[in-house]
């Protein structure tokens, strides 16, 4: 016999900022109340799905129509892209895309199954960059594919022991055009960073000292905004650190860098998008420059109760954003580590942002998804894809999702009575 979540209906105070993109201070905010009501959630047994590439399955994994074909990418240093299909199995097998501005020296070596000039290998580190591809949206009117992707800036940093560790880095979030399906991507540049800074192996964590990454992006049905859900690791303040939100044009997304360098994407931050998308200092491994901002100006949505630079530290990260048809809200997906030097998966979590004017998770403690009735084990890399019928894909969803973590899926998400639906 399944169970579900029931509803609750949450009633939230949402400070509505009277200019949008200005700074208005929080005094000049108008609060509005606003009624949503959590859906009931079941996870429903179905068929066992596994998406599989040589290079497995490193994070979010995009994907998109183009009419009756659905098409996706998975990454590990670098996106590869699928052959398409009617469905997620179908639509493999999968081969490495370009950007147009890699070393010309990498490549897949098919003799070692691995990149020539990987950061793991005698090749490496060089100054190829490493782009994961986490989000993928097609403009309906051109078929113009826009990729958002988690760049590590290298070269690595090697740890040994006592702190030994494959590598340290530093990420930043980047944005990129393909006008050919996929098979090759112009890079626009980075969108969202908090710079560039010096890399020590006294940090006690796994993977980042410092940055911001993971990122996931979906277009509303107003098709005006793509929102960036993303986690900053920066520093050892965790008030300005977790999952945190920023917005950019769908209009500006062919030119995302304005013309004195700086983004055009802004980070939700006290009551407004007011933030920059670049922050701090940039060095020069990063690869463009900006005028140096002061960091920690972002709200996050959830953050970490300790600091992501601690070894005990670290909490959601590794957002999967989508728009819920049937909701009528964002749904945001999260993994969760149990501290950020062994990062180990700690549950798997859902929540809704109903109302972008004034961001707020709802409900503001994530329902932690293993604990339900057919929850999944915990792992990384949660992600749901719509249902095929509604030509659904890794940012648009609906009643029904079916849920992976990293390649595997068995349940369904579903979905019943939902809150009224926010226009975003």
């Amino acid at each position: 016999m399944r169970r579900s979540i029931p509803a609750r209906a949450i009633t939230a105070v949402l400070l509505t900022a009277c200019a949008r993109d200005a700074a208005p201070a929080r005094t000049d905010s108008v609060a509005t109340a606003i009624t949503f009501s959590v859906p009931t959630v079941t996870l429903v047994t179905v068929d066992t799905v596994r998406v599989t590439s040589p290079v497995g399955s490193d994070c979010n994994r995009p994907s998109w129509w183009v009419g009756d074909t659905l098409f996706q990418m998975v990454s590990n240093q670098h996106p590869w892209r699928s052959r398409g299909g009617t469905d997620a199995v179908s639509a493999q097998p999968f081969e490495p895309m370009r950007f147009t501005d890699d070393d010309p020296r990498f490549r897949w070596d098919a003799a070692k199954k691995w990149y020539r000039h990987d950061i793991n290998s005698s090749d490496g580190p060089t100054q190829t960059k490493m782009r994961w591809m986490e989000s993928v949206y097609r403009a309906p009117t051109t078929g113009t594919l826009y990729g958002l992707y988690h760049l590590e800036e290298g070269p690595y940093v090697r740890c040994p022991a006592p702190n030994e560790r494959p590598y340290l880095s530093v990420p930043h979030i980047g944005m990129s055009r393909s006008t050919d399906n996929g098979l090759t991507w112009e890079n626009l540049g980075i969108i969202i960073s908090d710079g560039s800074f010096e890399i020590s192996c006294d940090t006690p964590v796994r993977f980042f000292a410092g940055g911001v990454g993971d990122p996931s992006m979906a277009v509303g049905p107003d098709s005006t905004w793509a929102y960036i859900a993303y986690t900053n690791y920066t520093g050892d303040d965790a008030s300005t650190q977790g999952i945190q939100l920023a917005r950019i044009k769908v209009a500006d997304l062919d030119t995302p860098l304005a013309a004195d360098g700086t983004s055009k994407a802004r980070r939700w931050h006290d009551g407004a998008w007011r933030a920059p998308g670049l922050q701090g200092t940039p060095g020069a491994r990063v690869g463009q420059t900006w005028t140096p901002v002061p960091l920690g100006q972002a709200t996050p949505l959830l953050a970490p109760a300790r600091s992501w630079l601690r070894e005990d530290g670290g909490g959601y990260w590794g957002p999967s954003l989508s728009w819920n048809t049937h909701v009528g809200a964002f749904m945001l997906l999260m993994n969760k580590v149990s501290g950020a030097k062994a990062f180990d998966a700690d549950g798997n979590y859902l929540t809704f942002v109903p109302d972008t004017k004034a961001p707020t998770a709802v409900p503001a403690i994530p329902i932690r998804l293993d604990m339900l009735p057919n929850g999944p084990k915990s792992a990384w890399y949660v992600q749901a894809l719509g249902d095929p019928a509604m030509r659904g894909t890794s940012s648009w969803t609906g009643q029904d999702a079916r849920l992976f973590l990293g390649e595997h899926s068995h349940v369904l998400l579903r979905f019943g009575d939902a809150g009224p639906p926010t226009s975003p």
